[in-house]
């Protein structure tokens, strides 16, 4: 059912329909002046004598209505939703760029362990590294490694000559380069009379430069012979390092 009901303010008449008063119970926007009122209370039924007076008064019975909190609706602006955005795609591809760099850091900073994990890979690293210039270097987890023994004595044969053997092992399950040792000879009183850093070239000669370093879960045998007699060590002490 549709009637006719007219805005206490401004005095517009409108034409409502009963799904308009259901929606809002009754409440209705003035679609001239914008005030807010109760349609029900001035409703006429359209063959009523108040819609033929308002016809006849030349009062705008067909007027507009809308529901309270609607506000003048404005046209959307021609494919602003669905329009491409030059910004975004910069954005995304400024994003994807940035995650593939950051992939490429990754990758060369940790090339080793990559390799130790998928062993497949490393003639593909050999390559890109032989491109780049850079190396393709072993590990070097100290933690893995270890002095099980190790001994400082004079050399029986030549007494200016002190020979120090250990053995050194590696408990990790993969290759790693060979560790550097430091040796330090003391007095009497534990201070310190000489150092010497020991590298693989050192103690292992031309087998230093080996591609397939100390073998995982192995051990290795050293032995040094060092010129420091005249010194008169009491005691030493042998730490294993990474430089």
């Amino acid at each position: 059912m549709s009637g006719v009901t007219r805005c206490p303010k401004c005095g517009t008449a409108f034409r409502v329909t009963e799904a308009q008063l259901t929606a809002r119970s009754g409440q209705v926007r003035c679609g001239r002046c914008g005030n807010v009122f109760d349609a029900r209370s001035g409703l006429v039924a359209e063959t009523g004598a108040k819609a033929q007076s308002a016809a006849a008064q030349g009062t705008n019975a067909v007027g507009s209505v809308s529901r309270p909190g609607a506000g003048p609706r404005k046209a959307p602006a021609p494919a602003s939703r669905d329009a491409p955005s030059g910004h975004g795609r910069l954005w995304a591809f400024a994003s994807a760029l940035a995650l593939v760099a950051l992939a490429g850091q990754l990758a060369f900073r940790f090339r080793s362990e990559l390799v130790l994990v998928w062993p497949s890979a490393k003639p593909a690293v050999a390559r890109w590294c032989a491109e780049l210039g850079c190396e393709l270097p072993l590990p070097k987890r100290a933690e893995l490694m270890s002095i099980e023994a190790s001994d400082l004595q004079a050399d029986a044969a030549n007494p200016g000559v002190m020979v120090l053997t250990a053995t050194l092992r590696n408990r990790a399950a993969f290759p790693q380069q060979y560790p550097s040792l430091e040796l330090t000879l003391t007095d009497a009183q534990d201070q310190a009379v000489a150092r010497r850093v020991l590298y693989a070239r050192d103690y292992l000669g031309r087998a230093a430069s080996s591609d397939s370093g100390f073998a995982g879960n192995s051990e290795l045998p050293v032995r040094v012979y060092i010129e420091a007699a005249a010194l008169k060590p009491v005691g030493y002490r042998l730490y294993l390092f990474y430089p």
